[in-house]
C-alpha cells in the first residue's frame, strides 16, 4: 500500500469518526429537547455544525485523494506479475479494507441521515407545541397577567 492510498484510507477513517461524533450529537440534543435544556440544545447546534464544517472540510481533501488512489490501485492491479504472490495479496488487503471502510462509512451516512430526519420532525413538533401554548396564552392574557398589571388596568376602565 502506497502512501497516498494509506493517507485516503485514514482521511476516510477520520470522516467516519466525525460522523459518528455528529450522529450522537444528534442523540445528545434529542434528550436536551425532552429535557427542556435550551442552553444544552443551543451547544449541541454549535457542535453540530462545527462537526458539519469539519466533515465538509474533509471531503475536499477526499475527493482529490479518491481519484489518485483508485488511479493507482487499478495501475498496480495491471502491473501485477502472476509470480508477485506478495504484491497480490497486498493489494488485495488494501482493496477488502477499502470496501469495508466504505461499508461502514454507507451505514454511519445512513445513521446520520435518519437522526436527523428524527431531529428535523422533534424540532417541527416543538415548533408547533411552542405555537399552541403561545396561542393559548394570548386567549388568556388577563387570566395569566400580573396581580399588578390588572389593577392598574381595573383602574383606568373606572
Amino acid at each position: 500500500m502506497n502512501n497516498e492510498t494509506q493517507r485516503y484510507l485514514e482521511l476516510l477513517d477520520q470522516r467516519i469518526a466525525l460522523l459518528e461524533a455528529l450522529a450522537k450529537s444528534l442523540v445528545d440534543a434529542r434528550q436536551d429537547v425532552v429535557a427542556l435544556d435550551v442552553n444544552g440544545l443551543e451547544a449541541r447546534i454549535v457542535q453540530q455544525e462545527r462537526l458539519c464544517e469539519q466533515v465538509a472540510a474533509l471531503d475536499g481533501q477526499l475527493s482529490g485523494f479518491a481519484k489518485q488512489c483508485l488511479g493507482t490501485l487499478q495501475s498496480e492491479v495491471q502491473s501485477e506479475d502472476n509470480n508477485q504472490l506478495h504484491g497480490q495479496t497486498e493489494n488485495a488487503r488494501t482493496r477488502a479494507h477499502l470496501a469495508d471502510i466504505r461499508a461502514k462509512m454507507q451505514a454511519t451516512q445512513h445513521r446520520v441521515k435518519e437522526l436527523n430526519a428524527t431531529h428535523q420532525l422533534l424540532l417541527r413538533r416543538c415548533r408547533r407545541t411552542a405555537g399552541a401554548l403561545l396561542n393559548m396564552y394570548a386567549k388568556f392574557e388577563v387570566t395569566y397577567a400580573e396581580p399588578a398589571a390588572q389593577r392598574i388596568a381595573a383602574q383606568g376602565r373606572a
